[in-house]
């Protein structure tokens, strides 16, 4: 039989073909509102809105489990910053005796560093939860900000960026970190930029809309009055994580948090195993993901079903009529509709948050993802017990 190109198509085929039409619109305009409202911020709103003209003092904590190595390059670049009044406490937990000789021989020439430790022994309770709790208490200043020893600020004003937002009415502020993209030589790479991203700017715009849900305790702060007054982590302790979106479900507002994400404001997180560190974050949010507002998640499924229902109708209106040529051509502008927006809009998201931009390859990631997700919930089902706290914890 020879091809043809016509446009008489049975009822049923232009239905499909509409359907796919439709579904491209919906998911464009979406994932392109997505864009517009992060870009929105970060070139003009952010730029304009009001911060504070006195900076207020601030005890930065700081989590170390084990790591001489990445303190002895973390804490120069922290007590170095350019800021009025601070305070930096590093919770030492089960730390090696070369970690207390590097902060003892440090403290002598950093009067505003001070150094606490995880009672050792302590069991069923999460070792991040308990460090951060520690180093609260031991701080003698308001604000408190909490980070991790792997993190590494990129620029002297990153405090200042993160506290200026603290005007009156402002009790949180949520600033983004990521891992070092260019460091990951693994395979799987580019999907683990595109996982991250997606899930970076899905709470990203969910917080700057008024609808905070998540954030990230490597780069976070908050009034210590409201870490109390909510009782700590006193309501999941049970769990191993939470401590960064759990706990700001309890604590945020539609009015009292802020997001920072001025290029400056933003850490750079080192990981010795990025395939297991994305591998070990992903299990925890897909956790807590039941444990905090779920419309965002919602959303982004709606979406998923959209891009895969479009294709769906695409291939089936082609089955149908495998020989017309009109509907191969209707399929190929209704993809390239697609493919061309979303690659531009993704790449405009990497930069925002620093990743390294993918352009090609994000319809296939986009399709992927999905079965992705659903392959790791399925290896994961049996683990669920590994999220809470044991006796030898």
């Amino acid at each position: 039989m020879a091809l043809l190109f016509s446009f008489d198509i049975p009822v049923l085929i232009w239905v499909l073909l509409a359907a796919a039409l439709v579904l491209t619109v919906v998911y464009v305009m979406w994932q392109w509102s997505r864009t517009n409202t992060l870009s929105r911020f970060v070139e003009h709103y952010e730029q304009e809105r009001d911060y504070v003209e006195e900076l207020p003092a601030v005890s930065i904590v700081v989590d170390a489990m084990n790591e001489t190595h990445q303190l002895s390059r973390f804490l120069p670049l922290v007590l170095h910053q350019d800021y009025p009044l601070m305070e930096v406490i590093v919770v030492v937990d089960s730390s090696a005796e070369a970690t207390s000789d590097m902060l003892s021989e440090m403290k002598a020439h950093f009067p505003n560093l001070r150094i606490t430790f995880v009672p050792y022994g302590s069991r069923s309770l999460s070792r991040k939860k308990l460090a951060i709790m520690i180093g609260i208490k031991a701080a003698q200043y308001d604000i408190i900000l909490t980070t991790s020893a792997n993190c590494r600020p990129t620029s002297d004003q990153w405090l200042k960026l993160m506290m200026r937002n603290f005007v009156p009415g402002t009790d949180v502020v949520l600033g983004y970190s990521h891992y070092r993209y260019h460091r990951d030589k693994h395979p799987g790479r580019h999907m683990r930029i595109f996982d991250t991203v997606t899930t970076g700017v899905q709470w990203v715009v969910s917080a700057i809309k008024g609808h905070p849900y998540r954030g990230t305790s490597d780069n976070m702060a908050y009034r210590k009055q409201l870490f109390f007054a909510n009782r700590g982590f006193s309501n999941t302790m049970d769990l191993k994580w939470g401590e960064d979106d759990v706990f700001l479900k309890e604590i945020c507002t539609d009015t009292n948090t802020r997001v920072e994400l001025a290029p400056e404001s933003q850490l750079a997180v080192y990981y010795e195993d990025l395939p297991h560190a994305h591998s070990l974050l992903k299990k925890r949010r897909d956790f807590t993901s039941g444990l905090v507002r779920r419309t965002p998640f919602l959303v982004q499924g709606l979406m998923s079903w959209c891009y895969w229902i479009r294709l769906a109708c695409l291939v089936a209106a082609i089955v149908l009529a495998p020989l017309n040529t009109a509907i191969w051509a209707f399929a190929a502008v209704v993809l390239l509709l697609t493919w061309i927006p979303s690659a531009m809009s993704f790449a405009k998201n990497c930069i925002m948050l620093q990743a390294i931009p993918l352009r090609v390859t994000v319809p296939f990631f986009t399709l992927w993802r999905p079965i992705y997700n659903a392959l790791y919930r399925m290896r994961e089902m049996g683990n669920k017990n590994s999220n809470y706290i044991s006796f030898y914890d």
